[in-house]
């Protein structure tokens, strides 16, 4: 299944309402799009909409934050300055995305041969200003 669509930024509550409803049968979610395209500020959107209350940064150079919410823990992950699939091994990386766990993954391009888990592809374009356009596709 594949969706497209157009939003203002002061709209992304309505955007995160809908990656809300895939992560309750779909754990994995992949973040594609140019910097400042708003991947970060979805990922914000989205965990403040379920009520996690800590402060959610980029994961920019710790590669990962982890939030806990509602006794479960929620992973976000920036891999935009992993030059080798070996560095994430460092990590667990796989650990992390096989544990039942809700994980956000941006630029995930280089992991996207070693997820053989479900998961949902989001790609956002930045449309100038504060528009933007989501393309939402569950891969199998």
């Amino acid at each position: 299944m594949s969706k497209k669509v157009k939003y203002s930024l002061n709209k992304i509550h309505e955007i995160s309402q809908l990656v809300i409803d895939k992560i309750k049968t779909i754990k994995i979610v992949l973040l594609r799009g140019e910097l400042g395209s708003g991947k970060t500020t979805l990922v914000k959107s989205v965990l403040k909409k379920m009520g996690v209350n800590e402060c959610v940064n980029s994961p920019t150079f710790s590669i990962v934050n982890e939030y806990d919410f509602s006794e479960n823990i929620i992973y976000h992950f920036d891999l935009y300055r992993i030059e080798n699939i070996e560095e994430l091994d460092v990590i667990g990386f796989e650990d992390y995305i096989y544990s039942q766990n809700i994980c956000f993954i941006e630029w995930p391009e280089i992991v996207l041969n070693n997820i053989n888990l479900k998961y949902l592809d989001l790609e956002i374009r930045n449309l100038g200003e504060d528009k933007r356009e989501i393309t939402i596709n569950e891969v199998n």
